[in-house]
């Protein structure tokens, strides 16, 4: 029997995530558009062939773009991409006010997901 890769990330690691960030820095809990999150969730997870930055650029327009949580979009996926990077070996380097900038410019505008890895890959280092 061949054994299954373990996902990049699940939904409920997802709504941790978002549900830590908001018991720590304040906001509203709740989710708008479970489905959302399960798209973008299976979406990366079935697509093992896709580079990793690719996947954390889609997890993160997805977060940030669709808001499928009522509050915390942006913190929410910033942090799933940093956690990810962060499992697989890689840290973002950008200062806080560029990686601020860069989530405010994701959440105002519609961001190609080339655009979005180009980023990642200007502003991630191999740590591991």
């Amino acid at each position: 029997m061949k054994k299954s890769k373990k996902p990049l990330i699940t939904v409920e690691e997802i709504i941790s995530i978002h549900d830590y960030l908001i018991d720590r820095f304040g906001g509203e809990r709740g989710i708008l558009n479970i489905g959302e999150i399960e798209f973008i969730v299976d979406w990366v997870n079935s697509h093992p062939e896709k580079p990793l930055f690719w996947k954390v650029a889609v997890l993160m327009r997805g977060i940030i773009s669709a808001h499928p949580f009522i509050d915390g979009n942006k913190r929410t996926g910033f942090e799933v991409a940093e956690t990810i990077l962060n499992s697989e070996g890689y840290e973002i380097t950008a200062t806080d006010d560029e990686a601020f900038n860069f989530i405010l410019k994701l959440a105002k505008e519609v961001m190609d997901i080339d655009e979005i890895v180009e980023w990642l890959e200007r502003n991630t280092k191999r740590i591991k």
